[in-house]
């Protein structure tokens, strides 16, 4: 019987789904009802009723699944943006050199003189001729015109000529010890290809104009939603107060619809300090997280001292702020338990929910330093699916298990958020879980099976762990009465089909705040 109290009658139901809560006290159900920004109710079909008014909307969800939306846990969403923008050199947009030349060229008859033209997302693997451009080449396509072609990983760049000369690159300039400027085998001129960090060529690139950044956001907006994420966590280490304001600008205009957390670098966190911003600060959709340690991204330096990573992470939690470590090898694992260590026996907290970054390599010894630290993995799966031949190729087959170790992280009790590190590879939650439970790299091949997880692991990784490292799950992250009313709409239900169909679900809706912000029918 409908419902005519309009108190108890809720805005939208979605119906005729398989609800997957993830709340333990109601696992599944079969519809949601919402009201306002938040979920009313839960439950059987034959209870439906009691939600349903007279301006009730309903949407019938057609035996699909619902889940808590997607929660990136790891990713770096103004550089996604600024990708969008970019010329897409990618390996579905072309075969060869002369196919980047064209569609570089053809940027550059629309661009005037001097201004720089940046591309992305090359595979010199993918090419037919199995290398990179060089700079000879790409002044070929852009004579008038500074150009930089960043690889897909977003480790190395080619530029052009001019961009050289403008980044102040030429036949005496040394590598810096983070990096390596290639160089023609019989000239010894630098050849363009830049390998790693280079301070010279971030200091010549100028940022996006706002009508660039704003053009590449909506892109980006509508990318994040169509994949079902709601939330995002920024976790570049150069965000300091400019980011933060420039977000709280592309939030509040409606460019960006997914809910934002903000990591912060450790040149920055005393400067929200004394503007009263910590950890928490902010509200539902833009909030403060985590100061990001990444010492040696940010100083060139690929394993930093002991004493200098102690003092940092020290110095970051006194300012109030949780701790997120980039974890780029074994090395800086041992070094990032070892400074969480240091600062819980100056500031005993269980609850820290520090992080770690990565951590795409675990010897099987370190799992119980890490269960001990009660720190939570931040890793990206898809990593697995991009990236994983190389490590087959590379790593010896005692090794393999050390790599990408989800199943063993789960079995030991350790919590993990997962992410896509994105732009570096693509957002897509369901190339993430695809990995995680099948362990099948790009190519088909198993990537240590027993390292897998189950559907239903992977789903809470990608949405309640998410919101849990975040201090967020009381309010996200499970389909649970009070909760914000973020969903995703998935054509078919995940835990009811073989783990090779996985990578054919579609998101249908998302749903932020109760609106539907993003629908498959409606999408083009």
């Amino acid at each position: 019987m409908r419902n005519e109290n309009s108190e108890f009658a809720s805005d939208c139901i979605l119906y005729n789904a398989r609800v997957i809560t993830l709340d333990p006290a109601q696992p599944f159900a079969e519809f949601v009802a919402i009201k306002g920004n938040k979920i009313m109710g839960v439950g059987r079909r034959d209870e439906l009723d009691r939600f349903k008014g007279t301006d009730t909307k309903l949407i019938d969800c057609e035996g699909g699944a619902v889940i808590p939306g997607f929660n990136d846990a790891h990713c770096h969403p103004l550089s996604f943006a600024a990708t969008l923008v970019y010329v897409d050199c990618s390996k579905e947009a072309v075969k060869d050199i002369d196919d980047i030349k064209e569609r570089i060229h053809n940027r550059a008859k629309q661009t005037p003189g001097g201004k720089w033209i940046r591309a992305a997302n090359y595979d010199e693997l993918g090419l037919s001729e199995k290398r990179a451009p060089n700079r000879w080449e790409l002044d070929e396509a852009a004579p008038a015109n500074p150009v930089i072609l960043v690889h897909r990983y977003g480790q190395d760049c080619v530029l052009n000529s001019m961009a050289l000369q403008i980044a102040g690159i030429d036949n005496k300039t040394e590598a810096p010890s983070s990096g390596t400027i290639h160089r023609d085998t019989e000239t010894k001129r630098p050849n363009g290809l830049i390998s790693g960090r280079n301070e010279q060529v971030e200091r010549a690139i100028p940022p996006l104009d706002d009508n660039e950044l704003e053009e590449g956001v909506k892109l980006a907006n509508n990318a994040y939603l169509s994949f079902g994420i709601t939330s995002l966590q920024d976790t570049s280490w150069t965000n300091g107060l400019y980011h933060w304001q420039r977000l709280k600008g592309l939030i509040d205009r409606g460019s960006l619809c997914p809910r934002f957390t903000m990591l912060v670098g450790t040149e920055s966190f005393e400067d929200f300090h004394k503007q009263g911003l910590i950890t928490g600060s902010g509200n539902s959709l833009l909030r403060l997280g985590g100061v990001k340690i990444a010492l040696d991204e940010s100083t060139g330096c690929i394993h930093p001292l002991q004493e200098d990573i102690n003092n940092v992470a020290l110095m970051a939690k006194k300012a109030g702020f949780q701790l997120a470590f980039h974890v780029s090898d074994v090395y800086m694992l041992q070094a990032s338990l070892k400074a969480i260590e240091s600062v819980l026996l100056e500031i005993p907290r269980y609850d820290h929910r520090h992080r770690l970054e990565h951590c795409a390599i675990c010897p099987p010894g370190l799992l119980p330093h890490i269960k001990k630290s009660n720190a939570i993995i931040i890793g990206q799966p898809s990593f697995l699916y991009y990236t994983g031949q190389r490590y087959l190729d590379e790593v010896p087959p005692s090794q393999l298990n050390w790599v990408f170790p989800i199943g063993s992280y789960n079995e030991n009790g350790i919590k993990i958020a997962f992410g896509s590190d994105s732009p570096v590879v693509p957002s897509n939650p369901l190339i993430g879980i695809y990995a995680a439970v099948t362990r099948k790299v790009e190519s088909g091949q198993l990537f240590c099976r027993d390292e897998g997880v189950s559907v239903l692991d992977a789903i809470k990784m990608y949405t309640i762990w998410g919101a849990y490292v975040s201090f967020e799950e009381e309010v996200k992250g499970s389909i649970s009465n009070g909760k914000l009313a973020d969903l995703v709409v998935l054509s078919d239900d995940p835990t009811q089909i073989s783990p090779e169909e996985l990578m054919d679900l579609k998101v249908m809706r998302t749903i932020i705040d109760g609106q539907v912000m993003w629908d498959r029918d409606n999408a083009g």
